[in-house]
């Protein structure tokens, strides 16, 4: 974390920018303008990875203009009610990147660090231990992620905060005994949103999407906060924790995270299937891996699933897939039950019928059949479900309501 007061940030002019703890490149402010350039050490090393997609290794300098810094750092910056927390708090505007890039850098998803010129990178401390939930107060902790107390920012940047619904929900890096996670709250308003999230989870893990660990956390008055294992670290036993190079939709296209809505699905799957692919990862896997979590999210009502809630990983074997399904809620509930799918599948957002599903898999290259089998999956696991949606806690209404949109989707699916 850096060293430099919140407040004179704004003022610092260069950053180094580290990759997998080594000292890649710098961001450097040029008037209005900010720019990346590799360090000579980091081109010299042949066998050294990229930064990003977006930034091939080469000795040009690539530029962003009014403010901004390239995209593929504007994607890791927070979003929502901690963009707000830590732009307020830095003192300064949402187009200042440079700035607050350097408050949340050295804590972003990935394996990237950003920290003022000269200082070496290091974790930020969590706001809760999660094996002392039940004497915290969430409360409390929803107060402290927001704060704009520069003494309090919590200066952690997790993007993909979805802005429809739970951009309401606060979400803040903790370290556990089996590894760092996600503790994600919900303030009022929004009943049942970590509940909610917790139970489709748990349903895209029974439907054989690979999903991270998750549980329900209650504190001392019991409300519940849900706790997400990061999928971009790996526990090394008896060594430090290892970070895992992750890029979502928005940073693989060059595109800014205001583009997440404006983005097509198709745009989106071929996109992280060509990454995964010249990476040396599996194509059809990728490929098959974003339909079953789009139809998954179509199934349940998840309009949010926007270009930064679908990404790709090195996983810890070295090879790129496609990350676990996350952000996975209904969202019907929060939004009048006219939620739209966010990215619009050749044309259509609603009324997505097997056929539908089927030709879009065709279209991008897959086999029918291997989405078959998995569109078969869903509606059987789904459809068993059914019974327990109460689980989530919504009133009578609200269930009954919820259960209906599934049994339609799962006949829609099933065709």
């Amino acid at each position: 974390m850096s060293t430099v007061p919140v407040a004179g940030l704004v003022r610092v002019a260069e950053a180094d920018v580290y990759k997998s703890g080594r000292l890649a490149g710098r961001l450097r402010r040029d008037g209005d303008d900010v720019e990346f350039s590799y360090v000579e050490d980091y081109l010299s090393d042949a066998t050294l990875p990229a930064v990003a997609g977006t930034l091939p290794r080469r000795a040009e300098p690539v530029r962003a203009s009014a403010g901004a810094v390239p995209p593929f750092f504007a994607g890791l910056l927070p979003e929502g009610a901690r963009l707000q927390a830590v732009t307020a708090g830095a003192r300064t505007s949402v187009d200042d990147h440079l700035t607050l890039l350097l408050v949340v850098g050295s804590d972003a998803i990935g394996d990237v660090q950003v920290l003022p010129h000269g200082e070496l990178p290091t974790d930020p401390p969590a706001l809760i231990d999660p094996e002392r939930a039940t004497s915290a107060d969430f409360t409390e902790v929803f107060a402290r992620a927001t704060s704009t107390d520069p003494d309090q920012l919590d200066r952690v940047a997790l993007p993909g905060v979805q802005v429809k619904v739970s951009a309401a929900m606060i979400s803040t890096p903790v370290g556990t005994t089996a590894g760092p996670a996600i503790l994600k709250l919900d303030p009022a308003g929004y009943p049942h949103l970590v509940e909610n999230e917790h139970f489709f989870l748990g349903l895209a893990g029974a439907c054989g999407l690979p999903v991270p660990d998750h549980r329900l956390l209650p504190d001392r008055a019991g409300r519940l906060g849900l706790l997400v294992e990061r999928f971009d670290r790996q526990v090394v036993l008896g060594g430090p924790v290892r970070r895992l190079a992750q890029e979502d939709a928005c940073q693989v296209l060059g595109r800014y995270p205001a583009a997440k809505y404006r983005l097509t699905f198709q745009e989106v799957a071929a996109g992280l299937a060509r990454a995964v692919e010249a990476a040396g990862g599996s194509r059809p896997l990728a490929l098959r891996r974003i339909l079953e979590t789009a139809a998954f999210s179509y199934l349940i009502g998840n309009g949010d699933l926007h270009g930064k809630n679908l990404s790709v990983r090195q996983a810890p074997s070295g090879l790129w897939e496609v990350t676990p399904a996350y952000d996975l809620l209904c969202t019907q509930p929060y939004t009048g039950w006219r939620d739209p799918m966010s990215l619009p599948m050749y044309g259509r957002a609603n009324r997505l019928t097997r056929r539908w599903w089927l030709d879009a898999a065709q279209r991008l290259g897959l086999a029918e059949r291997a989405l078959s089998r998995a569109l078969d999956r869903l509606v059987a696991v789904s459809r068993a479900h059914l019974d327990r949606l109460d689980e989530i806690g919504f009133d009578e209404p609200t269930t009954d309501r919820l259960r209906d949109l599934i049994s339609t989707r799962c006949d829609e699916l099933a065709g």
